[in-house]
């Protein structure tokens, strides 16, 4: 079986900057990744954000509960790397997936941040989506990644 993996940082993508609150995430944003989850029955969520260091998976599952999405279509986390370089990061995981999801692989990917420089030294162009910072995620970015993973 063939996944898609969606790579999802928090901050700024469902936490955006202009948020008063930096605890809870924004319900606009909640809903476009949703509508991605929703159309793309084969796309899973691995969490790259900084927060995974905090926080442990169950807590993040709970979050991810908590706001009615799909629980287990969150499967992972990145692994730390030590540089707190995103894109190694990702670029790891997807090296070590094969033996982390058997017999599951990845068909394609889409990496959903708000700094996507240092991202784009690892991970090619056609797989990082860009958010605001102080917009997140956009109808228009889910738009172009459900686009994405409908190829």
């Amino acid at each position: 079986m063939q996944l898609d993996i969606i790579f999802l940082d928090i901050d700024g993508v469902l936490i955006p900057d202009g948020q008063e609150r930096r605890d809870i995430f924004a319900p606009e944003c909640v809903m476009q990744l949703r509508r991605i989850l929703d159309t793309c029955p084969k796309a899973h969520v691995v969490f790259s954000t900084t927060k995974r260091l905090g926080f442990s998976f169950f807590k993040m599952g709970w979050l991810w509960r908590h706001l009615d999405l799909p629980l287990d279509r969150a499967i992972a986390r990145t692994p730390d790397s030590r540089t707190r370089h995103r894109g190694e990061e990702i670029e790891l995981w997807l090296s070590e997936a094969p033996r982390l999801m058997p017999p599951r692989s990845v068909r394609r990917y889409a990496v959903l941040d708000d700094e996507p420089e240092p991202i784009l030294e690892k991970i090619p162009n056609q797989n990082v989506f860009s958010c605001n910072p102080d917009q997140g995620l956009t109808k228009a970015i889910a738009d172009r990644v459900i686009r994405h993973f409908q190829i």
